[in-house]
């Protein structure tokens, strides 16, 4: 039974003798009858041309696995009660491609035939993706695909009315600043060190800027939505006149989510923290810069990046990128920025 099970499941049409006797640990002669008995109900078929083996009793060396037709009439019958708004012939065509995901397709169907008018109210993908189907990550796993996924005729994702959640950023607000911008940090340490300078030690005058807002952008979090620091600034600041800058990795990534922040956000205006990139340039090493984590075809667009600082600075970080090379926030660690901040009596 199992040796017929592994048969079934071989994703091949013809399969190895080889493949059939290994992965059984009966003897050669009872596999030898199990096969012909396969042969006989006509579940495998010798390939003739790939000759015989050799040993008593004999086998061919391949053998093609003959797979009974599936019958699809009592999904044809559930396909014909779908709502009009699935692609009857499509997967009348294809009544695999109904089967395999049949369970998420009679959920969407029974929904809008029952319960469409719910699409009138909004909600978020992961409470819609439940209330459909039960499963609360379904729609956001397929949110990309959704057409693919579900054939459907005038129906888009956009009709379920759902709302996007992204995660909420990481922030921390400065108390005693009434007015201040808002300082973007890349990686974690360097968010934490800021912040605990900014509390403990009462200096949110960060390279010169006052920052009322510290963001931990948690890499390319920041990027994921367009309009995503507009809609922080509005919602959650109630304030519209607000600049953002930004301090990450002096790196291609670092480089590509500054300008992507930007490209996504125009309604918004991101600077680079400057003073902060030419103070790691301007840090002395010991060793020689860490070899860049991403080896891939840089993705930035380098020269509008290099406008911003002077040509000596540019030579500097062309040289450490051709060389696979990147500087580290971390490289400016809780005493260098503690030098380079003051406090709210320098506002």
């Amino acid at each position: 039974m199992k040796s017929r099970i592994y048969i079934e499941n071989y994703p091949k049409k013809i399969i190895e003798l080889s493949e059939i006797i290994n992965q059984s640990k009966n003897s050669y002669e009872e596999m030898a009858e199990t096969i012909r008995c396969y042969v006989e109900e006509g579940f495998l078929l010798p390939v003739k041309s790939s000759g015989l083996n050799g040993r008593r009793p004999a086998l061919y060396n391949k053998y093609k696995i003959l797979k009974p037709e599936k019958d699809h009439r009592e999904s044809f019958e559930k396909i014909k009660l779908l709502h009009g708004r699935f692609d009857h012939q499509y997967y009348l065509t294809h009544p695999e491609q109904y089967e395999r995901i049949s369970e998420e397709i009679e959920a969407l169907s029974s929904f809008l035939w029952s319960r469409s008018e719910e699409l009138l109210e909004p909600m978020s993908i992961n409470e819609r993706s439940f209330s459909i189907f039960g499963k609360e990550k379904l729609l956001k796993s397929i949110e990309n695909q959704f057409s693919s996924y579900f054939r459907m005729q005038g129906f888009s994702f956009e009709d379920l009315h759902t709302y996007p959640t992204p995660e909420p950023f990481f922030e921390y607000i400065h108390p005693s600043l009434k007015e201040g911008q808002i300082l973007i940090v890349e990686n974690k340490d360097t968010w934490y060190t800021l912040r605990k300078i900014m509390r403990e030690e009462n200096k949110p005058v960060v390279f010169g800027i006052p920052v009322k807002v510290l963001l931990y952008g948690e890499g390319k979090k920041i990027t994921r939505q367009s309009g995503r620091l507009r809609e922080y600034m509005e919602e959650v600041l109630g304030e519209h006149q607000n600049d953002f800058y930004y301090f990450g990795d002096l790196d291609y990534e670092g480089i590509s989510i500054y300008q992507e922040a930007k490209e996504k956000n125009p309604e918004v205006n991101v600077k680079l923290l400057l003073k902060a990139y030419e103070a790691m340039l301007e840090e002395k090493l010991q060793k020689a810069y860490p070899e860049t984590r991403d080896h891939r075809t840089p993705r930035a667009d380098l020269e509008g990046f290099l406008a911003n600082f002077s040509e000596e600075h540019q030579k500097k970080i062309l040289q450490i990128l051709e060389k696979g090379r990147y500087i580290p926030q971390e490289i400016l660690n809780w005493s260098l920025l503690k030098s380079k901040m003051k406090g709210i009596e320098h506002v």
